[in-house]
């Protein structure tokens, strides 16, 4: 069976209470064959997983529906650039996690998208500085990781 580009094969539903509209969904795709932002998520997903896929790009406006976001998850992709609108309309995002991937540079002024970011991981990618702009867009984030990168 071909999957079209931006298929996930797995939503996974979280409720800790009995009541089944107080439910969070966890959105978890892993599929190597997956080469695009997947289209389809709920709109209602709390915490988005896209790992181990052949996602090279994070376009404009990627997460857009995605308003109740308090995690995301991009890890070892084979992600190379970030559109700087990304992440419009992710405010209520907590948690951003991009390590593993092929990141020569980070769009930090999109970090004004998402304005509860506590936790940015970077860490092993191809970063080769951090430019001092970058200090403007953090104010919020209480863990930075960028270990394990080029730096000059």
């Amino acid at each position: 069976m071909t999957l079209p580009a931006t298929y996930c094969p797995r939503f996974v539903l979280l409720n800790p209470d009995p009541n089944p509209c107080a439910g969070f969904r966890l959105v978890h795709c892993s599929d190597p064959r997956i080469s695009a932002v997947p289209v389809h998520v709920p709109a209602d997903a709390f915490k988005l997983r896209l790992e181990k896929t052949a996602i090279s790009r994070i376009p404009r406006a990627a997460f857009y529906n995605l308003s109740q976001l308090k995690f995301l998850w991009l890890t070892y992709n084979s992600i190379t650039s970030i559109h700087p609108s990304s992440f419009v309309n992710l405010k209520a995002l907590r948690e951003l996690r991009l390590d593993g991937n092929l990141l020569s540079t980070f769009p930090w002024e999109g970090l004004r998208d998402m304005p509860r970011l506590q936790t940015l991981g970077l860490h092993n990618n191809r970063l080769s500085s951090l430019p001092a702009h970058a200090a403007l867009f953090l104010s919020n984030i209480t863990y930075l990781d960028v270990s394990s990168n080029r730096w000059v």
